[in-house]
């Protein structure tokens, strides 16, 4: 299931003395997070509370923000440290790019043969490319994010992968269940 609020950054100190604040941008680009209309703050009921803001932008890769909600240093000082989420519908997303919430639990697929590796539990970002995470039966395998190994990225169906000969040794399963060993 598809979660309607998404994680986008988090609040990392209070600028200025009119209730600004300075946040760290989760999204591929702070100027995405500048853009958004609405910000929500998730509360211990489980609910999210709503955050107008009243401008927003980017400053040295992160994000300031004033909020109609938030209008003292005080107020802002303590949202430090909070979590800022942004509901899906609201991310403007080109057609077919997959936002990396929807890729988590995946199942990762030989685009050859169907062979079933794991699934996706983690991306680690890196200088040179971000790290998918596959949880296999044999442990975590780290599969580079590029072109030549990840192929499609399916959040129906999973990932399709092309990787070189020993990456998944033994970890494979076919679709049909059954273990599959390589050489």
């Amino acid at each position: 299931m598809k979660k309607e609020y998404l994680e986008c950054g988090r609040i990392v100190c209070q600028h200025g003395v009119k209730g600004a604040v300075k946040v760290e941008s989760w999204c591929d680009e702070p100027s995405v997070l500048a853009s958004l209309p609405v910000l929500y703050l998730a509360d211990k009921s489980g609910g999210f509370s709503v955050l107008t803001p009243e401008n927003g932008s980017v400053y040295k890769g992160t994000v300031l923000f004033s909020f109609k909600e938030i209008t003292t240093a005080d107020q802002a000082i303590a949202l430090r440290g909070r979590v800022v989420y942004a509901k899906r519908a609201d991310l403007p997303l080109s057609p077919g790019q997959v936002l990396r919430q929807d890729l988590y639990g995946l199942p990762v697929i030989d685009a050859k043969d169907g062979a079933v590796y794991g699934t996706l539990s983690e991306i680690r970002e890196s200088p040179a490319a971000d790290l998918l995470v596959v949880s296999t039966p044999n442990g975590e395998v780290l599969l580079p994010d590029v072109p030549a190994f990840v192929g499609r990225k399916d959040p129906e169906n999973g990932i399709f992968v092309t990787p070189i000969p020993g990456f998944f040794d033994g970890a494979a399963e076919n679709v049909a269940g059954g273990k599959e060993g390589k050489a």
